[in-house]
């Protein structure tokens, strides 16, 4: 599990370390998409009748900066930049390349502070981890199958003091 979310995370976020703009203008459409498409219209934005996908990156970012984020206040989203997007796609690389090589030690030798480490990489990888929701289970299930779990307490016994 652990090895299958962290290669995922890698796959999803390196676009954004290798093209940061890129990655903030896909950010901008999407935006604009579920702007323009939820029910609600008081955050709708005038495209001009195109399709975010239609708009260049620089219309899209633009646009997307007009969402406005309460019905009843005139504060709109604002678009991170290059340097945040960047940012953050290397924290969830490393995290993702964290899980993913602390999987493989447990799987190879089932050590303690490989188990430490399988457990301590699934915790950031709720927050900065580019699958959401599917973070969280996969730290729910590290934790209960490496510190909780019978399997976990007949592999690795605790030492008596």
């Amino acid at each position: 599990m652990l090895l299958i979310s962290g290669f995922g995370s890698v796959m999803l976020t390196a676009p954004g370390v290798i093209d940061p703009a890129g990655a903030r203008c896909t950010l901008a459409r999407g935006w604009l998409d579920q702007a323009n498409t939820d029910k609600k219209t008081w955050n709708n934005v005038d495209t001009g009748g195109r399709k975010a996908k239609d708009l260049t990156c620089p219309e899209a970012v633009r646009l997307a900066g007009q969402i406005r984020l309460h019905e009843k206040s005139t504060g709109t989203t604002t678009i991170p930049g290059d340097g945040a997007v960047r940012l953050q796609a290397i924290l969830a690389v490393v995290v993702g390349l964290g899980q993913a090589l602390s999987g493989s030690i447990v799987l190879r030798r089932l050590s303690r502070k490989a188990r430490t480490a399988a457990i301590a990489f699934s915790i950031p990888g709720i927050v900065l981890g580019p699958l959401g929701p599917v973070s969280l289970g996969v730290f729910v299930f590290v934790a209960y199958a490496l510190a909780v779990s019978g399997a976990s307490k007949a592999l690795w016994p605790k030492t008596p003091r």
